[in-house]
């Protein structure tokens, strides 16, 4: 009788990795596939370009393993002094209430922490419950709201998350071996 041959590590479903120059493709696919009726619109191809170029090191693409690499969501951020803003978190329909939103927020947190960045600031429109929640979960609170952001009309939420809040999220997710 021959031995039976058992897989003793299944590959992660999603590989959470920076930007490269070669994502800016992706990422005007996404923006399309994501977008196309919103009504803030996509996002400009120079901001795009800005995240794979110059801050590529901030900003998370994830992919699917399964379907040969795939890029199904990212996360972009730009650091300014010791704050840094979230501008979108964004994952593909088909991938969403997966662990894909959860792989990016933990990848930016880390980078985050490393980088020891005193304040983080979420963008987003005050009925995006599910972005909400997910900022809610990291700590953030409602410090502004701004009317009229992207044209006549539209009001967004400046959220905010602490050193002190990253701390803790830290300790959560080291408590849970999520990070080290």
């Amino acid at each position: 009788m021959s031995p039976i041959q058992l897989q003793t590590q299944i590959p992660p479903r999603y590989l959470i990795r920076t930007l490269d120059s070669e994502d800016y493709r992706h990422l005007r696919r996404l923006e399309r596939e994501l977008w196309q009726d919103d009504a803030a619109g996509q996002l400009c191809p120079y901001y795009l370009r800005l995240c794979t170029e110059m801050y590529a090191d901030w900003c998370f693409i994830a992919l699917d393993t399964h379907e040969e690499n795939r890029p199904v969501g990212y996360v972009l951020n730009f650091p300014r002094e010791k704050t840094a803003y979230c501008a979108t978190l964004a994952v593909h329909p088909d991938h969403q209430k997966t662990r894909v939103n959860y792989l990016l927020i933990r990848a930016m947190v880390k980078k985050l922490l490393e980088e020891d960045v005193e304040e983080c600031r979420f963008l987003v429109e005050p009925g995006n419950q599910d972005a909400r929640s997910v900022h809610q979960a990291l700590g953030a609170r409602v410090v502004a709201e701004v009317k009229d952001f992207y044209h006549e009309g539209d009001t967004r939420l400046w959220s905010s998350i602490t050193k002190a809040d990253l701390e803790k999220v830290r300790d959560r997710y080291s408590r849970l071996k999520l990070v080290s």
